[in-house]
């Protein structure tokens, strides 16, 4: 596994001046099937989804909570308290960057974001995509996704936790949406 200094150096290589989709984990994705992107930036669960069509995103945005890991993708995880559990995932991951939503320190980035998708929206802002679009990003339905999470089976009802995580990622989505995508 490498957390090195260079693999910003890739994140800015991969996504630079190229179109980039932003695939989410909401209901939505099943009826996605290819993309027209250069580059493909899944959100933790629907890397799961894209496997299953033989498609390997080139960089997967992940707090651990969602996905098995696919070692040939770039790799961006967020750290933090609920995912201590999932940590060994990291020793399978070949390139990583990690993240955080407080003051980094050591090699870890702070690039913005509340959930995956939005974080993934984010990182391809930041490093300079050309164009985005975003797949699956389902802010306002009433299903949670069944690759949101690797025990589902089915969409699930959406429950108030997660509606109130989609409304602060929807919020940040609108934010940088106005910032000239």
């Amino acid at each position: 596994m490498r957390i090195e200094e260079d693999l910003e150096y890739r994140l800015v290589s991969l996504i630079e001046g190229k179109r980039v989709a932003v695939v989410g984990a909401g209901p939505s994705l099943v009826n996605v099937r290819e993309f027209n992107e250069d580059v493909i930036i899944a959100a933790d669960g629907a890397t799961n989804y894209l496997v299953k069509l033989g498609i390997i995103p080139d960089i997967i945005v992940s707090d651990l909570d969602g996905i098995s890991v696919f070692p040939d993708s770039l790799y961006v995880v967020h750290a933090h308290g609920d995912n201590i559990l999932t940590h060994w995932k990291i020793n399978y991951m070949k390139d990583l960057v990690g993240t955080v939503q407080v003051s980094p320190f050591g090699r870890l980035k702070l690039y913005g974001g509340f959930t995956d998708g939005d974080r993934a929206l984010i990182l391809a802002k930041n490093f300079g995509a050309k164009s985005i679009k975003m797949y699956a990003m389902d802010f306002d339905s009433e299903l949670i996704g069944r690759y949101s999470k690797p025990y589902y089976l089915s969409d699930v009802p959406m429950n108030s936790f997660k509606r109130r995580k989609l409304m602060i990622a929807k919020e940040i989505v609108h934010d940088i949406s106005r910032k000239d995508l």
